[in-house]
């Protein structure tokens, strides 16, 4: 299933070939966030995914963006303040809560299985 982001923002996909995936869900809405990354060389070639919520979507659009060439040092370092310029919040702040902790820790559980070579 291809999901697409804003218009301004990446296509989101699952990747064909990674090199690490995670399945990280949201303890408050149980949405489930499935994320993939390809790793070469030590830099972050590519990440995909798939996400139910329209607000983890637009963080995960924001995280491809942000990592895609980073080396694995810079992509361990991206936080969701780096994150927050493009993202509209929702239109019920209760409807999404720490979004943007559950992109990111996806993406560093995945940035961690590809260095323990799980």
């Amino acid at each position: 299933m291809v999901m697409q982001s804003d218009a301004s923002g990446p296509e989101l996909k699952p990747l064909d070939a990674f090199t690490s995936r995670v399945v990280y869900g949201s303890t408050f809405c149980k949405r489930p966030i499935d994320l993939q990354i390809l790793i070469r060389n030590d830099t972050v070639e590519d990440v995909g995914g798939a996400v139910e919520c329209p607000y983890s979507r637009q963080w995960l659009a924001a995280l491809i963006q942000a990592a895609k060439g980073k080396d694995l040092d810079a992509a361990w370092s991206i936080s969701g303040d780096d994150l927050r310029a493009g993202i509209t919040p929702p239109e019920q702040s209760g409807d999404c809560v720490d979004c943007d902790t559950y992109v990111v820790a996806a993406f560093r559980l995945a940035l961690r299985k590809f260095e323990k070579g799980l």
